[in-house]
């Protein structure tokens, strides 16, 4: 009985559960990066449904101006606002493709966005990227990066690819023409 009694009176002391809340994201870097691939997670929304796991993440030009190379590697980090500190949240990233989007040459799949789901933690820095894996994948335009938090966008960016010259002709020719 009197462990019972500990227990409801350490819980009434501690008070009521506080639910994390983030926001806002505090864009630290844009652009293009280099990283090391640790490995993969399965992200079944995700174009080839995976997502690549970074480190020594490096941003080496600060640009919104993505050149069409396989290879190439661009996003932001940011630093994740809210409370309680230190609190793991979801946080919900999609990049949005230039139509018409792209699609899986082996299996006929179609992408026009691709959506990842990772945890982060409040205080903590952060990133999302984009990496052009295939030439399949590479499609000229505007891609438009989105973080959320549950119902919340928190952040959007957009990043134009462009230079499709080299590029095969079946990623080119969708970038918008200006003004």
């Amino acid at each position: 009985m009197s462990r019972w009694l500990i227990c409801i009176v350490a819980m009434l002391l501690a008070g009521p559960a506080t639910a994390a809340d983030v926001t806002a994201l505090q864009v630290v870097e844009v652009g293009l990066f280099r990283a090391v691939t640790t490995g993969e997670m399965p992200s079944p929304q995700a174009v080839n449904e995976r997502t690549a796991l970074l480190d020594n993440v490096v941003f080496y030009n600060l640009t919104t101006k993505v050149p069409a190379r396989l290879g190439i590697r661009f996003g932001t980090r940011f630093r994740v606002v809210g409370a309680p500190a230190n609190q793991t949240v979801m946080l919900r990233s999609i990049w949005r493709i230039p139509e018409p989007g792209i699609q899986k040459p082996e299996t006929g799949k179609f992408y026009r966005e691709s959506i990842a789901d990772n945890e982060n933690v409040i205080g903590g820095l952060s990133m999302r990227g984009y990496t052009f894996d295939d030439y399949w994948e590479i499609r000229c335009g505007e891609w438009l990066q989105e973080v959320w938090f549950g119902d919340r966008k928190l952040l959007s960016q957009t990043f134009t690819v462009e230079d499709c010259q080299g590029v095969p002709s079946a990623a080119r020719g969708m970038a918008r023409p200006a003004g």
